[in-house]
Parts: C-alpha cells; sequence; structure tokens
C-alpha cells in the first residue's frame, strides 16, 4: 500500500511538473526601447498571450507608424513559457550602470495578475538579455505584419 501511495504521488507530481501555463489576453508582454544620442531604434512593441501583436516604430526603425500582426499559438506559448521558465519575478527592477548614451530598455511580462516591470541601461544578467532578444526578433522582424495607422507628425 504504500508503494503504491508513493508511485501515485510521484506520478502526480510528474503530472504536475509537465503542466504547462496557459496564456490570454490578459496576459502580456511589452518591451519599450527609449532614444540614445546616436541612431538607436525607438519603439514600443506589445504581444498578449492570444498572439496579437502591436509595434509601434517611432524613429530609426524599418516600420514606423503603427503595425499589427497576429502570432500562431504555438510560437505565442514559447515566448511566454519562456519568461516564466527565466522565472522573470527574480530579476532586479533596475540595471543601471556608470555609463552615458545607452539606449534604455523597458521589458514588462504581465501573467495571472502579477506584473514585472524592468529598466535595463546597463548590466543586465544574460537570461534577461536572452528574454529582451526573442521579444526583439518579433518587433523588428519584418514578415506578417499589417500598417494599422501611419506615422505621426511626433514621429
Amino acid at each position: 500500500m504504500k508503494n503504491t501511495l508513493l508511485i501515485g504521488g510521484l506520478l502526480l507530481l510528474a503530472l504536475s511538473a509537465c503542466k504547462q501555463e496557459t496564456f490570454d489576453a490578459n496576459s502580456f508582454i511589452e518591451l519599450k526601447k527609449d532614444p540614445c544620442f546616436g541612431f538607436c531604434p525607438v519603439y514600443e512593441f506589445r504581444i498578449d498571450g492570444t498572439g496579437q501583436a502591436i509595434f509601434k516604430g517611432i524613429r530609426n526603425v524599418e516600420k514606423t507608424g503603427t503595425w499589427k500582426r497576429q502570432l500562431d499559438p504555438e510560437a505565442t506559448r514559447k515566448l511566454f513559457q519562456s519568461f516564466i521558465d527565466a522565472d522573470v519575478w527574480q530579476f532586479e527592477d533596475e540595471y543601471a550602470g556608470e555609463v552615458s548614451d545607452m539606449p534604455t530598455i523597458w521589458l514588462t511580462f504581465s501573467h495571472q495578475g502579477r506584473t514585472k516591470r524592468i529598466m535595463d541601461y546597463f548590466g543586465a544578467p544574460a537570461k534577461l538579455k536572452e528574454l529582451e532578444a526573442l521579444v526583439e526578433a518579433i518587433a523588428e522582424s519584418q514578415e506578417g505584419w499589417e500598417q494599422v495607422a501611419p506615422p505621426t507628425s511626433a514621429q
């Protein structure tokens, strides 16, 4: 009987460890790149857990104005799951070093009522940089986007 309970408990534990998170329109990732003194890309990007993505290109980017795109469900799930797997909650709220003329990157993750917003100016850990790169790859891609609003005069 003890062995049966032990095996059952281990099986339940294994199944719960394999449980994948589910993401919906209330979950989102935002990436915002602020200007520098040079030609740094300046834009805002947001994707929700359903794969609905919005890109607002402001300056020094190929896509200026507002663009939208729908990511496929599996790519969306993998992107969001990477934030869970990296334990985004454990990162500091701010990474700033004693340097000048760096662009500031704001990375926000919101899921299940929790939101983590991180400012990365300089000195962020490699794992955070990897998350930023995953989001940037989608935001700065050229394929699959549809322009929904032209640039404003402020851009």
